[in-house]
């Protein structure tokens, strides 16, 4: 049984840290990041000082209450010690046998490079006063760290964009620590397939060992009563566990010849970092057929985890399947909207083929709305956006559930910020966000030494409130009874060309700070 005081964790906080202009993914189950949380490298200059500022500031809150989780410049975990400013890392400490799954990934994933050509573009970004900057770009930095878990570690982190393809990135993430331990992390977004103009395909790998899961699902003994993730439950229901976790997509989207997506071409231009209007993609009015572009999403998963928790039992959960996504982004532009919408509609489906655990089935609808609030004498730019997500699983009476991790979900890096990811899991779930976003005129980062080679073209202050509820049934006046709230703030960099950002909030009983890169929506 857990001592009172290990198990107070009311407040966390979460960092990732390098290379890439990447959405990242969190862990359903985790208080931490995972090897996908992948930021563009020269952010690790950014990073590693917020990082040792916040955990300084922050070390004599948590170190007898909470867990403060920092990503690494390798995107992998780290644990600050509950009770001790030392600060442990866990990595992988060997090759499973789900890796012939990896190989199986990378092998796919080479295939489809090897034989893209380069063809017509899809996003492409014109920094009309940056005039000299090279159509290929490729970045790379080495690193060195030590930890209690690994030893001395090295490893690189690289970015390639506009090789192969002009609207093609890729990036790249692996080290090795003096102990054995190794991570490896492959991303390829916006690949062109051959043949098929309106096709692109996105592709994430990752492969991660941890030795310390907090995982909000049944099976505590100091809470019989209770169940754990439900919107009522205890804080402090949730297992401990370690072990590994595999983790593969493959996005393939295809562009409607519609609206903005009549050319498959499109250039986003920008002044100080700032879209010029006449180069929006979208909102000029609520029409797919006028205004903005509409994609299919096809996506292929698979996840497989192997943990062992602290009671001594086994948990291992795979899922594979599909994600269909009908997707109309009518936003101005997709990196910093000021104007227009999103909306998605998603079924994800697991047929229970090959080593699945179980069938499901789960339906979420997303809509973002953003109004531009226009210029002040302070501020080039003001918005507010609106965010509406609901979710709902309705193979869940009949015992066909999804892991924790695939379901109706509150908590993380993207909806209620206060919470650690998948605080809240259950069969739906509902939530509302708002947040303002002011970004000054005065740029003190234009004229600082070193900071200048990150080229950061704005930066903004947030503010924003968060509501939300998960329930065991999809019923309107029961997911709008009860509900969880948090409020807070948060700072944001246009740093190269990717949005890094650091929020905090606050709820009745919890606090997380968080650093990632792009938008929440």
């Amino acid at each position: 049984m857990r001592s009172e005081s290990t198990r107070k964790r009311h407040q966390f906080v979460t960092f990732e840290l390098i290379i890439g202009s990447i959405n990242p993914y969190f862990d359903a189950q985790c208080r931490k990041p995972h090897l996908q949380t992948i930021n563009r490298l020269p952010l690790f200059l950014i990073g590693v000082a917020a990082a040792r500022s916040a955990a300084s500031r922050l070390s004599s809150d948590l170190a007898a209450t909470s867990s403060a989780w920092i990503a690494t410049p390798c995107g992998g975990p780290v644990a600050k010690s509950r009770n001790s400013d030392s600060i442990r890392l866990a990595f992988p400490s060997g090759i499973p046998v789900s890796s012939r799954m990896l190989a199986k990934f990378f092998s796919i994933f080479t295939l489809l490079l090897s034989c893209s050509a380069p063809l017509a573009a899809f996003n492409m970004v014109d920094p009309v006063d940056v005039p000299d900057l090279p159509e290929k770009q490729k970045y790379f930095i080495p690193y060195a760290f030590s930890s209690e878990t690994t030893g001395f570690a090295v490893g690189g982190s690289a970015i390639l964009s506009g090789y192969g393809q002009p609207q093609q990135k890729l990036l790249f993430n692996a080290f090795a620590g003096m102990d054995g331990s190794t991570a490896f992390f492959l991303y390829g977004k916006d690949t062109q397939i051959p043949l098929i103009e309106r096709l692109f395909l996105d592709t994430r790998i990752i492969y991660g060992d941890y030795d310390e899961v907090d995982s909000y699902r049944p099976g505590n003994p100091d809470f019989p009563n209770d169940d754990a993730g439900s919107n009522g439950s205890d804080v402090d229901n949730y297992i401990e566990s370690e072990g590994r976790d595999l983790y593969g997509r493959f996005n393939f989207r295809y562009l409607f010849p519609i609206g903005d997506g009549e050319q498959v071409m499109h250039t986003f231009q920008t002044k100080g970092g700032l879209l010029l209007p006449k180069s929006a993609a979208g909102a000029r009015s609520w029409n797919p057929l006028e205004s903005g572009r509409t994609f299919f999403e096809n996506e292929f998963f698979y996840r497989e985890q192997d943990f062992d928790d602290e009671f001594g039992n086994n948990f291992q959960s795979t899922t594979s399947g599909i994600n269909w996504a009908l997707v109309y982004d009518n936003r101005d532009y997709y990196y910093n909207p000021s104007r227009g919408s999103r909306t998605a509609i998603e079924v994800s489906r697991d047929f229970g083929l090959g080593d699945s655990d179980s069938t499901w089935t789960a339906v979420r609808l997303d809509i973002a709305k953003y109004f531009d609030l226009g210029e002040s004498e302070g501020a080039r730019q003001r918005t507010l956006a609106l965010n509406f997500w609901t979710s709902d699983v309705p193979t869940w009476g009949s015992g066909n559930r999804p892991p924790v991790f695939a379901g109706s979900t509150l908590g993380g890096w993207e909806r209620m910020r206060a919470y650690p990811e998948a605080r809240y899991n259950d069969r739906s779930a509902i939530y509302y966000a708002a947040e303002y976003r002011h970004t000054p005129r005065w740029n003190p980062f234009e004229e600082m030494w070193l900071i200048e080679k990150l080229r950061i073209s704005w930066w903004q202050w947030v503010g924003f409130a968060e509501y939300g509820r998960v329930a065991d049934k999809y019923n309107l006046e029961t997911l709008h009874e009860q509900m969880q709230w948090n409020a807070g703030g948060g700072v944001r960099f246009n740093a190269l060309g990717v949005i890094a950002r650091i929020d905090a909030a606050a709820a009745d009983d919890a606090f997380g700070v968080q650093m990632t890169v792009g938008h929440p929506w």
